[in-house]
């Protein structure tokens, strides 16, 4: 591959190459005050009680020596219950625990966009930028002071995404492999699919499969080890809980799966629907992605399939499942984990098309102006749901009834009508939202956070302009 050229010298580039100190410490203030503000109005989720409850549950078993069938432990995976058991151990009370979650989550967002950023901008900041608004558009903003478990599990997977690309030492790489496993106890093949499309982003034009296979060796073994240590402790936990190897609760729950037509309809709910789907919850990150798939002909076209795969299998996955958006909650919350790593993957393989798409959408004022008043449109709708949840899923499911579990037989059918109503009902929640942006919470914190997003159409727009600035291929 081509090697990176070395930054140039020169004064009078530097100092048009390098971010205003008034445009970064800017940024810094506003950024700090948003994470103050959502720190202060954390939200911890009925699912989150349930899971320290039974970290709670795990002490006692051990505790008591009772090492099989502690069915106390509950059904949740590893990723949340490791940090709460310890906590609990440590004496920190049952909401203390769950309040740590929302926090953990708060730094997991600042690493999801530092990460993005830092692993883009070694090919162009003006990619590493571009990556960063489209993220910031999107739904995590909403659960970033939230105590669910998927904004924790997307930085991880992103991490493990981002230290593949970045050349990171094997062990560095089997460790994040090992963590972002332990979020769901299906990751496992999804995750080496990741990895596989990170193999393919790093392979030159034309360079031999096997040249690139032996030079990435060290990674993929460490990464096998690291995935297949995290399959061993999930089956270990299992045997803990439930006296067999894998979940039974999970087990039991996905005989409650649509039949293959609504499979069908969740398929593209998943995308399209006005309720859950990305295409209208993560606008630019959807048509970001299939931009690229159609601008890069050449480059990265390995790496956009496995990406494609990956995304593919997810979705698949999810139709399958008896609630497949996760809800009650905003949005389309299982799919969240996996969109980062999509997304830093294809931005990096393919770089220079991405810059051009980047040069062209900041080309003029007018332009720079026209999306930076779009990407604050669709990201206002998170802002206010991170700062109005409970209202939110009140308009969204309670007063329009809530879907009965599929178990008894009986309300199966009552259920998928139901699930079908939520995903296709107008008006969106979105629009709800939005009408909920002049109250005084959300109203103080969507104008600061459109601050953040104008800031970053700026500095894009300079970086897209900065001499010598054009893409650089991975060394």
């Amino acid at each position: 591959m081509l090697p990176v050229s070395p930054p140039s010298h020169s004064p009078s580039l530097a100092a048009r190459a390098a971010t205003p100190l008034w445009l970064g410490g800017l940024a810094l203030v506003a950024a700090g005050v948003m994470a103050v503000a959502l720190a202060r109005h954390v939200v911890v989720e009925g699912d989150t009680e349930a899971l320290v409850a039974g970290a709670e549950g795990v002490r006692r078993c051990l505790a008591e020596g009772r090492l099989s069938g502690c069915t106390e432990a509950q059904k949740w995976p590893l990723l949340q219950t490791v940090p709460s058991v310890a906590l609990r151990a440590l004496g920190v009370g049952a909401q203390g625990t769950a309040l740590a979650l929302c926090y953990l989550n708060l730094a997991a967002f600042a690493a999801l966009l530092a990460a993005t950023w830092r692993t883009l901008a070694v090919r162009s900041r003006a990619v590493g930028l571009a990556g960063v608004l489209v993220l910031a558009s999107g739904p995590w903003v909403a659960y970033a002071h939230r105590s669910f478990g998927e904004l924790l599990a997307a930085a991880l997977t992103l991490g493990f995404a981002a230290a593949w690309l970045g050349r990171a030492r094997g062990a560095a790489v089997g460790a994040l492999a090992f963590f972002a496993a332990l979020s769901k106890e299906t990751s496992f093949p999804f995750l080496g699919l990741l990895g596989l499309a990170c193999v393919a982003a790093l392979r030159a034009p034309g360079e031999a499969w096997g040249a690139v296979l032996r030079a990435e060796r060290g990674r993929l073994v460490s990464a096998g080890v690291g995935l297949a240590a995290a399959l061993g402790l999930s089956a270990a936990f299992n045997l803990f809980r439930f006296g067999l190897p894998y979940n039974v609760t999970y087990l039991r729950e996905a005989q409650w799966a649509p039949a293959p037509a609504m499979q069908a309809e969740l398929f593209a709910a998943l995308w399209v629907s006005p309720n859950a789907g990305l295409l209208f919850f993560w606008p630019l990150g959807v048509v970001t992605l299939g931009a690229l798939a159609v601008r890069a002909r050449r480059e990265g076209g390995w790496a956009l399939a496995g990406v494609g795969l990956l995304l593919l299998g997810v979705t698949v996955l999810l139709a399958r499942w008896w609630a497949p958006f996760g809800w009650w909650a905003w949005g389309s919350r299982l799919v969240l984990p996996w969109l980062p790593a999509a997304l830093l993957v294809a931005l990096w393989a393919c770089a220079e098309p991405a810059e051009r798409l980047a040069r062209a959408v900041v080309a003029s004022r007018a332009r720079a102006m026209l999306l930076a008043l779009l990407t604050v449109a669709v990201a206002a709708p998170h802002v206010v749901a991170a700062f109005r949840p409970h209202e939110l899923n009140a308009a969204t499911f309670v007063d329009r009834g809530v879907c009965p579990v599929p178990d008894p037989p009986e309300n199966y059918e009552l259920y998928y009508r139901c699930i079908r109503a939520q995903a296709w009902e107008h008006p969106s929640p979105l629009g709800t939202a939005l009408g909920m942006i002049g109250q005084p919470r959300p109203r103080n914190s969507a104008f600061l956070y459109a601050v953040l997003l104008g800031l970053g159409v700026v500095a894009l727009r300079r970086a897209a302009h900065r001499p010598g600035g054009r893409a650089a291929r991975s060394p």
